[in-house]
């Protein structure tokens, strides 16, 4: 299916970055989901909260109340999420290959993000990041 059909539903949330706002970009993302099977939207709220997280622990370092813009879209045969934030770009593929041998507390997220969604891109520019997250549906 192309990636240009046009989405049955489509929502967007505005939120500042404050690890407060967690709770609510997976609240969020619940009611645009809703009457999807779980074990879709599991996996999409874990990954967006990843995503959220790291966009104002890194991309922002921590700087509160900046914008962070977005989109929960379904269609026919996926459900997707896509992010855009004028936070710091880094290298997706610099990330280290977290440890599992008990020795790091963090540094999982982008793992964890791709283990659990189907497609995972990240296009930074000189004004804006964008990530977009994909799980396609049974």
């Amino acid at each position: 299916m192309p990636e240009t059909e046009h989405p049955i539903i489509e929502k967007n949330l505005q939120v500042q970055s404050d690890l407060q706002v967690l709770s609510e970009v997976r609240g969020f993302l619940r009611k645009v989901f809703a009457g999807i099977p779980d074990d879709p939207v599991d996996r999409m709220e874990l990954a967006a909260n990843e995503v959220t997280a790291n966009i104002i622990k890194h991309a922002y370092r921590g700087q509160p109340g900046q914008p962070i813009s977005i989109r929960a879209t379904v269609q026919t045969d996926r459900i997707c999420v896509s992010f855009i934030d004028h936070g710091n770009p880094f290298e997706p593929d610099e990330v280290p290959q977290p440890l599992f041998d008990g020795s790091q507390e963090g540094g999982f997220g982008i793992f964890i993000v791709s283990q659990v969604v189907d497609r995972f891109t990240y296009h930074p520019n000189e004004n804006e990041n964008r990530t977009k997250l994909c799980i396609f549906l049974p």
